[in-house]
């Protein structure tokens, strides 16, 4: 609840206009049922007046009846009726406006939880979407949203509307007659037990519910993505069972959610009802007994008043329920809000500032583990000199794209340092030294949109002709110009207008319009046929010329004129040198350039 309240806080002034305006609401609905009975015993003469009433307001309706029944009784009748019709018109036009107050509250919420759950995934770091399902995330954007915002602040309007009513509809009964609301009283702990233990039992329901919602949702990414391997392996069938396994499974753990949510409403109004047959009894008890103050016209508007009192009980219980329902959706997105960010603004340390020193990039004694306990990087110490290419080296799963992450910070270096240009990149704002650094990754993400946009994305601010030299210095310049609409062609869902080569130059460009001190070049022709390639290492060729720049490659061809070529194995340094010195050493680098000849 604190989570919502905190939410809703931005907003206080609304909710208190929406308050008044469920007071006066409720105000008008009580003023209809006060006066039905008592004047139509006015009217048809069969009041007795011998004896006044004690009570302030029978005293005032009697006064109010005597003065329309002055008028002549039809008369009277006319003017009652359209008393009547103005009270119910006033009430619906204060109820309509509260809805209007409280939806306009919903909405914002809605809005300001997206904005600030759409930010906090691009601030977390790679570390959490590593170990977290991709459906559980979005299930945070999808489903949970709409069960938040339904059972949830849905249900804080009618558990608003309902408190204030019944307080006010309390309130009056309580006037008009203490010892039958004492009565009233003593039984309501039963109907709070009763739904008390419902919505306990609920919110255990609900948790689960939310959780195989967003296994399903994973589920069925991940089926997507894959179809190709699951035609391949002629696993259509075993998707399928798979699936209608966790979607039966889903299916019953809703069913039996809908039936605690279900049971609440009648079991209040059984229980209502229990409460009403007793005002019934006790109360007309009381009148033949001569209560004091306690009249039969009272006792009728009593009963009239606890009747109307019904419906937002009802609705209380119902809000309960819901939001116990809805809290498991609140307490997974709060969650995901309290995931630790990357310390994006935050610096730890003097304020860097531009450096010249001699070194564009070094490592010392870096270690680092994704888990505990399995090293990735033992004792690395790299050093790239400003202006020079260093290209790292090895088989698979040696440590060479971690290096890479590293430098840029998608995970944080805890032993060991790195230094950009004389500054630890710890001390520096993630920000600047993300301004710092250009990346080129295997995977070219390209946005669908147009080739400007894409190249722009990094400089959203860039000029035409920028735009247009970073293309030109990626090789890219001819092929775009060729397009339909040149720079302004949409180039599709992820690239898939173009060639593997021209989303790469494409890439390149993007990163070279940053104009970066550090380019890093991740796997960037792995995925290439052997034309592409050779086209993208002619321009890679100008590009990294006078450029400081990190290689990591699988195909050696493309790191052979780099200035340092360092291999890794398992984690560790095991050679480093140029082309020709680790050729003339005869050792695991010449392995691996033999292996890729004879391939």
């Amino acid at each position: 609840m604190s989570f919502t309240l905190r939410n809703l806080k931005p907003y206080g002034a609304r909710w208190t206009l929406y308050t008044l305006l469920v007071v006066l609401s409720v105000v008008f609905t009580m003023s209809t049922a006060l006066s039905v009975a008592d004047f139509l015993k006015i009217l048809f003469g069969e009041k007795d007046t011998s004896m006044p009433s004690i009570n302030l307001v029978a005293q005032a309706l009697e006064g109010l009846y005597a003065w329309l029944i002055g008028f002549g009784r039809k008369e009277a009748l006319i003017l009652f009726s359209v008393i009547i019709f103005v009270l119910y018109s006033l009430k619906n036009i204060f109820g309509y406006l509260a809805a209007v107050q409280i939806a306009v509250i919903r909405t914002r919420v809605v809005r300001d939880l997206r904005n600030r759950l759409f930010s906090k995934a691009m601030r977390l770091p790679l570390g959490y979407y590593d170990r977290a399902r991709k459906g559980d995330v979005m299930a945070r954007f999808s489903s949970d949203m709409v069960e938040y915002e339904e059972s949830v602040l849905g249900s804080l309007q009618s558990l608003l509307s309902s408190i204030i009513s019944m307080v006010l509809f309390m309130a009056m009964l309580v006037y008009l007659n203490v010892k039958l609301t004492l009565f009233v009283l003593m039984m309501l702990p039963l109907v709070a037990l009763v739904v008390a233990g419902l919505a306990r039992r609920l919110k255990r329901t609900s948790k689960v519910v939310q959780e195989m919602n967003s296994r399903l949702i994973s589920l069925t990414d991940e089926t997507m993505g894959g179809l190709k391997v699951i035609k391949a392996y002629n696993a259509i069938d075993f998707s399928n069972r798979r699936f209608r396994k966790y979607n039966r499974d889903y299916t019953r753990r809703r069913n039996a959610m809908y039936r605690r949510i279900d049971a609440a409403s009648p079991v209040s109004e059984f229980l209502s009802s229990v409460i009403v047959i007793g005002i019934l009894l006790f109360g007309s008890w009381l009148v033949m007994n001569g209560d004091n103050g306690l009249t039969s016209e009272l006792f009728i508007s009593y009963v009239m008043l606890f009747v109307l009192m019904i419906p937002p009980a009802k609705d209380l219980t119902t809000a309960l329920s819901q939001m116990r329902k809805g809290r498991a959706c609140a307490d997974r997105i709060e969650a995901f809000l309290d995931e630790e960010e990357e310390p994006w603004r935050t610096v730890c340390g003097e304020q860097p500032t531009a450096g010249q020193s001699a070194t564009a990039v070094e490592l010392r004694h870096v270690n680092f583990s994704y888990n505990e306990g399995v090293p990735v990087l033992k004792d690395i110490n790299i050093s790239v000199p400003r202006g020079t290419t260093l290209a790292l080296v090895g088989s698979s799963g040696s440590g060479k794209s971690t290096i890479a992450d590293l430098i840029c910070r998608f995970y944080e270096c805890r032993d060991g340092e790195i230094m950009l240009d004389g500054q630890r990149i710890n001390d520096m704002p993630l920000a600047e030294l993300r301004s710092r650094i250009g990346v080129v990754a295997q995977d070219t993400l390209l946005f669908n949109d147009t080739v400007a946009a894409n190249i722009a994305f990094g400089r959203p601010g860039a000029t035409r002709d920028e735009i247009v030299q970073a293309a030109r210095a990626a090789q890219a310049h001819d092929f775009i110009s060729a397009m339909s609409d040149g720079y302004d062609t949409n180039i599709g869902e992820g690239g898939g207008m173009l060639s593997g080569g021209q989303r790469q130059r494409i890439s390149i460009a993007r990163a070279l319009l940053r104009n970066p001190e550090l380019l890093i070049l991740d796997e960037a022709t792995s995925a290439l046929d052997t034309e592409s390639e050779r086209m993208l290492q002619i321009t890679l060729g100008e590009v990294l010329k006078g450029r400081s720049a990190i290689v990591i490659a699988h195909r050696l061809s493309t790191v052979a004129n780099a200035d340092c070529i360092v291999v890794l194995d398992h984690g560790t340094i095991v050679e480093r040198g140029t082309h020709e010195e680790l050729m003339a050493l005869g050792g695991r680098y010449k392995q691996m350039v033999l292996l890729q000849s004879l391939d």
